[in-house]
């Protein structure tokens, strides 16, 4: 038997650093937001072992997200069979977008079902602590407000269908890197995230777009001028506005529709600059 699971990408609408705590993580507030774009994973019983398949060149299996939420629930119930995950990779690595967090979710979620063990999505959310924290939100999905570390989720209410374009530079950003080089004179100063949820509340999309705001990019666009070039050329072509997600590189533009995402799209792949640039652009929009 082979069990599918699809693993939503996810941005930041709104992500604010507070502050850096005593233990050395940063208490954050964030909006986060799933997105259609996702990757497939296919998982299957065999008799020992987990067994990592990709379409790509992934980081070594003891090191995958998925392989680690295979391993932790295979230990913790004791399960006496291994299971075969095999990634179809749409999301780009290390860019922003929770892929790796998304393929751990999608394989706790699937070998729950796999195995009878009957979690719920409660149990499913603590156990994944353990494998990291972007994990939580995957497993929750939609639109959710986040703080403390980013591992404290309330499901807020739906957002409005919004379309976006991502493009992604032909490099990736470590989070620790990013979280590291951080100018703690600049960052929580914004605190949108309280702006940001009255806009979804009030389904405001100008608002929604007034309220994106991106702590890291103080620090990655200084590094990496190309994201701010991005962010322009996507509200140049009508795109409400631009953020980078997460602790990027990625970069995504907001439109009141899709045909307007659309022509974004196609002036990025087709201006020579960005073509020789970027190693992944795509239309997609919430679910």
């Amino acid at each position: 038997m082979e069990l599918i699971q699809k693993a939503y990408a996810k941005i930041n609408l709104s992500l604010d650093i507070i502050k850096r705590l005593s233990s050395g993580y940063h208490k954050i507030e964030s909006v986060i937001q799933e997105l259609e774009l996702h990757d497939i994973i296919k998982l299957k019983k065999i008799e020992k072992d987990i067994k990592l398949k990709c379409n790509i060149n992934i980081c070594p299996s003891n090191e995958n997200l998925a392989y680690k939420a295979a391993e932790l629930l295979i230990k913790k119930f004791k399960i006496n069979r291994g299971v075969e995950i095999t990634i179809e990779k749409n999301i780009p690595v290390a860019a922003g977008l929770g892929g790796g967090s998304s393929d751990a979710a999608a394989t706790l979620k699937g070998m729950n079902k796999l195995f009878n063990l009957n979690l719920s999505e409660k149990e499913l959310i603590k156990i994944s602590g353990d494998i990291g924290v972007d994990v939580a939100f995957c497993l929750l999905g939609g639109t959710a407000y986040a703080t403390g570390r980013g591992n404290e989720l309330r499901r807020i209410g739906k957002v409005q269908m919004l379309y976006f374009v991502l493009a992604k530079p032909k490099f990736s950003i470590l989070t620790k890197h990013a979280y590291e080089n951080l100018d703690y004179e600049k960052t929580g100063k914004e605190l949108k995230t309280a702006q940001m949820l009255d806009a979804i509340k009030e389904k405001n999309i100008k608002k929604i777009a007034e309220s994106m705001h991106n702590d890291f990019e103080y620090i990655v666009c200084k590094e990496h001028p190309i994201i701010n070039e991005i962010k322009q050329k996507m509200i140049e072509n009508k795109a409400l506005n631009a953020l980078m997600s997460g602790s990027g590189p990625t970069v995504f533009g907001i439109t009141k529709g899709k045909t307007i995402a659309e022509k974004i799209y196609n002036n990025l792949i087709l201006y020579h600059y960005f073509k020789e640039n970027l190693d992944f652009v795509c239309v997609t929009q919430t679910r």
